[in-house]
């Protein structure tokens, strides 16, 4: 900030710019500092505030990135088209010669919020969640440990880097160091022999065991790029397969190369060269494959040659194959399905039936699937050899693990219960596969004992008393993997009168209607907090809390969301905020301006040259006011409970 270019104004009820003073607790200051609302489209500099989603802090210090989309992405690769960082008040400023034309992912890294992205163009608040180590464990389609496997997060679509990466130990397990797991996208990818790419999101809560990330067979695919004198190509980028990510590689001096992540029928069919040109290939049947670029002196030479047999050439002989009988001991239901998968043999057997058809030799993985619920829950039996399998193929069902525990009152007394799992984590934050699961089957437990199997994960688990004086409970449990014998017990799931909160205003009257959304860091995407409702006296309906939560609340709609994080273990009550206050900005003619506001950990736009502010804490309170055009204000005033109105000239720029 210029100390030159700024003006300051004496506290006031109503505080209008004109009158010079000396800097004070109260005021107005006219500033060149941009500030959300002040910029428009890719009509300036790239503008956003950094903001802690659990605490509402200004997040001083971070890098950030603008990432612009490649079409031949490589793997382990970071790359940005402009750079910058926040100041200590949170705000980014970059610089956009080029408007928003060029870039589309945003990239932000920092010691406490480690790396965490997100798509599209700048909005006015940037939230940032926990940042965790993720550990993941790369298993090939025999659930073998990769070990050496490279495994990469990516935040936006496939043409987007890189964000961090890792390798699996002898375990197959990688660590994905100080990233979001519930950031927008976090899709994973992996580079490794054999195996194909994943391309998966993750799915990971903390404290839970490593997630499992299973590839299926992908054969790497190797050769060399020539020009069309046979001499090698080097920094072309070979292309296979069809999704955004390629898989590419790009070739070394002498021309080599190799892609990893295919799928086994894909075949590098596209090089795009050094100096831009797309030549594309047929499809070869063997490997290493040399390809050759045609003579590029010719500007619509487009397709190159390969040196070995081509799809085209070879007869697609199918691979000799068996049919066998399955019986499955055990069975959840009788609603049995089978799925075959050999690896790199061509698509798989389904069948509903009690035989499946497998390969007469090599690896193969059976699926065996329980269509009783509808509920994607399989048992996978994986073989080395075919050949080696006897007919009747018997394979054991392992159950989902039990889940046990006892409902009981304040005392300790056991009381009758109604339990059901109400639905999966990754439901809720994966809202695209949302389930409702409340149809599903419902458990009375007249001595209050409770005895469920379920499948593996975090499951939301509902525990309802018979009696209407007792509140039902909410409670997220992380079911272990299937198991045979061994049982999650609960222990007692004491059910109380008393809600675990309150809701009320400043006298202690319940506002049963007030919005009240809870997150809890590393299970919601910043800024999408889950909303719950409250019961006629103001009393929370949602999961058990624990401490470091945070809960979003407010009156209603007109009114600003108050943020508490939660300490201790309860009972909680939120009080919320009354103070309020009334902001208009004009012009020096005294013409409305619209533009944006920036106050606590959010921002708010300002139409028509004015906006109310309802619901705030009382207290000392800074704003930031952007209009377009205009030079922009920061203003100090203390809000209060009584009407109180700050009215701020911009003059222009």
């Amino acid at each position: 900030m210029n100390p030159s270019r700024q003006q300051c104004f004496p506290p006031l009820l109503l505080i209008v710019l004109g009158i010079p003073a000396c800097a004070t607790r109260e005021g107005v200051q006219i500033t060149d500092r941009l500030f959300p609302g002040a910029v428009a489209g890719d009509r300036g500099p790239f503008l956003t505030r950094l903001v802690d989603d659990f605490t509402g802090e200004a997040i001083a210090g971070a890098e950030v990135f603008l990432v612009g989309e490649s079409m031949h992405p490589i793997a382990g690769e970071f790359w940005f088209t402009h750079r910058g960082s926040s100041d200590a008040d949170g705000f980014v400023r970059i610089a956009r010669p080029n408007g928003d034309r060029d870039w589309n992912l945003q990239v932000v890294r920092h010691p406490r919020y480690g790396t965490v992205a997100r798509t599209g163009h700048a909005n006015d608040t940037w939230r940032l969640g926990a940042a965790y180590d993720v550990p993941v464990r790369i298993t090939d389609w025999l659930g073998r440990p990769a070990s050496g496997a490279r495994i990469g997060l990516c935040g936006g679509c496939g043409h987007t880097p890189d964000l961090v990466n890792a390798v699996a130990d002898a375990d197959g397990v990688a660590v994905l160091r100080g990233i979001d797991p519930q950031q927008g996208i976090a899709d994973l990818y992996v580079q490794h022999p054999g195996l194909h790419f994943f391309y998966e999101p993750i799915e990971w809560l903390p404290g839970s065991a490593p997630m499992p990330v299973q590839c299926a067979f992908g054969p790497a695919k190797s050769g060399r790029v020539v020009d069309h004198r046979g001499a090698p190509v080097a920094g072309a980028h070979v292309r296979v397969g069809g999704r955004h990510r390629g898989p590419w590689a790009r070739t070394a001096a002498d021309g080599s190369f190799t892609v990893l992540g295919a799928e086994p029928d894909e075949a590098p069919h596209q090089v795009a060269t050094p100096t831009g040109r797309d030549v594309h290939f047929p499809s070869a049947t063997r490997y290493p494959v040399t390809l050759q670029l045609p003579d590029l002196a010719d500007p619509d030479a487009t397709h190159g040659t390969i040196d070995v047999p081509s799809t085209s050439e070879v007869d697609d002989v199918a691979p000799p194959t068996r049919t066998l009988r399955v019986r499955v001991e055990n069975p959840p239901s009788p609603r049995i399905s089978f799925a075959v998968d050999p690896p790199g043999r061509g698509a798989g057997d389904d069948d509903s039936g009690d035989t499946i058809t497998v390969p007469r030799a090599g690896p193969f993985v059976l699926e065996v699937h329980d269509e009783s619920d509808g509920i994607w829950n399989p048992r996978q039996f994986a073989f080395d050899d075919a050949s080696a399998v006897s007919d009747p193929l018997v394979v054991a069902w392992t159950p989902d693990a039990r889940v046990i525990g006892r409902a009981v009152d304040g005392r300790g007394r056991p009381v009758a219960a109604i339990v059901r799992w109400v639905r999966s984590a990754f439901a809720v934050l994966r809202r695209s596969n949302a389930r409702d699961e409340s149809a599903l089957v419902q458990h009375r437990c007249d001595d209050g004992r409770f005895d469920l199997r379920r499948r593996a994960g975090w499951s939301l688990l509902e525990v309802a008393p018979a009696t209407p004086e007792l509140r039902p409970r909410l409670l997220w449990v992380n079911v272990p993997a299937a198991q045979a014998e061994v049982a999650l017990d609960l222990g007692e799931v004491a059910l109380g009168a008393a809600p675990q909160l309150r809701v009320v205003d400043a006298v202690g009257t319940p506002l049963p209607d007030a919005s009240v959304r809870w997150a809890r860091p590393g299970w919601h995407p910043a800024g999408e907090p889950e909303a719950w409702p409250l019961d006629p006296e103001g009393g929370w309906r949602g999961p058990d809390l624990q401490a470091g939560d945070v809960l979003f609340a407010r009156r209603d709609e007109d009114h600003v969301e108050h943020r508490v994080r939660l300490a201790g273990d309860g009972p909680f009550t939120i009080e919320l905020p009354a103070a309020q206050l009334d902001l208009e900005v004009v012009d020096a003619a005294g013409a409305p301006l619209a533009g944006a506001v920036a106050f606590l950990d959010r921002s708010q736009r300002v139409e028509g040259g004015s906006v109310a502010l309802r619901g705030l804490p009382a207290g000392w309170l800074r704003l930031y006011v952007g209009v377009q055009g205009h030079r922009s204000a920061i203003v100090d005033v203390v809000a209060a409970t009584e009407p109180q109105s700050v009215r701020v000239v911009v003059p222009t720029r």
